[in-house]
Parts: C-alpha cells; structure tokens; sequence
C-alpha cells in the first residue's frame, strides 16, 4: 500500500501510548489530509494552532539535542504554531533547544515560557534568562506559572511583585502578553482572572478533570466569559490514562480538542508523537455529548487518585 494512502484506521491502530503522548511505528502522510485548525487566542489577537507543543519532554537528559530540535520542526512543517517551554524545564534546556529549532523561523511561530518566581526582580531575572536561551528579544506569552494557593495570586499582585516585572517587561517589548498557569485548584484561578485582567490561562483538561477540582466546569466558563486565551494542557492526565487502558489517545486528544479551548499542548519527544498530536486535530472528528459522558464515566472510579497534581482535600 503507498504510504500516502494508508488508512487513518490502520495509523492508529499502529500507534502505540507512552508515558509522555504518543508514538506511531511510521513517519505518514495522508492523501486526505486536512489543514491544522486555527483558533482565535482569547482578545489577544493571535490566531493558535489547535494542536500546541508542550516542550517539557525535550528538555530531558534522555532526548538528544538533534531529536528534539527535529520534533519541534516537524511539528512546524504540521501546521503547529504554538510552543509552549519554561525556564524550569530540564534547568533551561528545553529552551536552548526550543530556541535554536525556531531559529530563521521566529516570526511565524508563538513562544510561550514562564517564571516560577513571585517576586520582580526574580521574575525579571529568569526573563532575561529565558530570552537569552531561546535566542529572541522577546516572547509572545510570559506566564506566572504553578499558582496552587491564594497565597500565590497575592504574591505576584502585590507591590514588587513578578506581575509588575511582567507589566514592565511588555512596556520595554519584551513580553507581548501574560498569562498563568497551574493544577492543583481551579478556584485559585477564578479568583485570579477576577483580581486581574490576564491575557492567558494554561489548565489541565482532560476527561478525567470533571469529577474533582473541575478545571473544566468552574476555571473555564470564567475564562471564556472574560476572553482570556485558553491553554489546555495534561490530555492525557500525565500519560496515566492511556497507559493504565482506561481511555485510548486518540479519545484522550479528542475530549480535549473538542473543549472550548484555544490550543491544547501535546507533550511529545518524538516525531511520530507530534505526527499524531496533529494528524488528529487535523482531521478532528467532534464527540457527541454521548460520547463525551461515556469517557466521563470510564475515568470516574479513577479519580482523583490519577489527578496527583491536584489538591485533594
């Protein structure tokens, strides 16, 4: 059978889960195959690819420098514009590598990092750390990341605080937006966006979410309502779904894709992951609200004990 014509059936009967995303035993290309969608990314202007970059994974140890330039490439060449790094991850190489992928490429693409600290002038130290490995003058969402208590929102809204480093980094063009991010409670966040007007939200959503500390049905509708940018990320509740059997990848991705979301970051460190990330938003095939309760149902006597990043008491 040519590679161009293999069926979309037999591709993902062939791919197989690993802790991180997905991987499919062949590099294809489909004869049908769709454009990536393209969504409006909150009130900031900005059109995101369905399908994000999650670049946690190409910071390991474990993925080497030339592997992981090559997956953010190739998730390029498929539509994805998204990408979505940290200074935290693998101590600033998923950035260096984020960042010389991109390279002769940076105008056409959107980079998202973020900063652990809540103070300015740490928040603006870890700034200038990130723009230096990702090699750009600026990035195009800077994100407050892991806010897990209301201690943490009044951290970095208060005097010398990192959303002042954030406000002035956009004046001096550093930062073009900024968001935050977390898991551990969806109530920090809606206290957030109402204490703020914040560009972006990055929120675990998956189909194991509603059944506790829903991100989905508390987090979400307040974002929509203000027109913040939705980032949803751990499709896959950290690879423990697909890789305990309870829901396959393939739903995994579409529960998610088919959320009133913006983009969805797909942690991948292969090329064969990214292919299927984006092959399947690609083509996109929307759940009915049967199908939808029915995953929900699966997950449910698996929760909240596979959420371990968020709070349980």
């Amino acid at each position: 059978m040519p590679r161009d014509r293999i069926s979309r059936r037999r591709f993902l009967r062939d791919s197989a889960v690993t802790g991180v995303g997905l991987a499919a035993t062949a590099s294809f290309v489909f004869a049908d195959e769709r454009p990536m969608p393209m969504r409006a990314f909150g009130s900031t202007g900005l059109k995101v690819s369905l399908a994000g970059l999650g670049c946690y994974p190409i910071g390991s140890g474990g993925v080497k420098e030339k592997d992981a330039i090559a997956v953010v490439r190739r998730a390029h060449e498929l539509g994805i514009n998204y990408f979505d790094t940290a200074e935290s991850y693998g101590k600033g190489r998923s950035e260096e590598r984020v960042g010389k992928a991109l390279k002769g490429i940076r105008d056409k693409v959107i980079i998202a990092t973020k900063t652990l600290a809540r103070d300015k002038k740490g928040a603006l130290a870890q700034l200038e750390g990130s723009l230096k490995r990702l090699g750009t003058d600026r990035v195009d969402v800077w994100q407050i990341h892991a806010l897990a208590k209301t201690g943490d929102t009044d951290r970095i809204l208060a005097r010398g605080g990192a959303l002042e480093a954030a406000i002035e980094a956009q004046k001096a063009g550093k930062v073009r937006f900024v968001g935050i991010t977390g898991h551990a409670d969806p109530d920090v966040f809606v206290d957030a966006m109402k204490r703020h007007a914040f560009d972006t939200l990055l929120i675990p959503l998956n189909c194991i979410d509603p059944h506790h500390r829903s991100f989905e049905t508390h987090a979400l509708p307040v974002a929509r309502k203000r027109k913040i940018g939705v980032v949803a990320m751990k499709v896959f509740c950290s690879g423990r779904l697909p890789a305990k059997k309870i829901v396959d990848a393939e739903s995994c991705l579409r529960y998610t894709y088919g959320l009133a979301i913006d983009t969805c970051i797909v942690g991948c460190d292969t090329i064969k992951q990214v292919e299927v990330a984006a092959h399947i938003a690609r083509n996109l095939k929307q759940m009915a609200e049967k199908e939808r309760a029915a995953l929900r149902k699966k997950t449910e006597p698996h929760s909240p004990d596979l959420e371990w990043y968020k709070r349980k008491d």
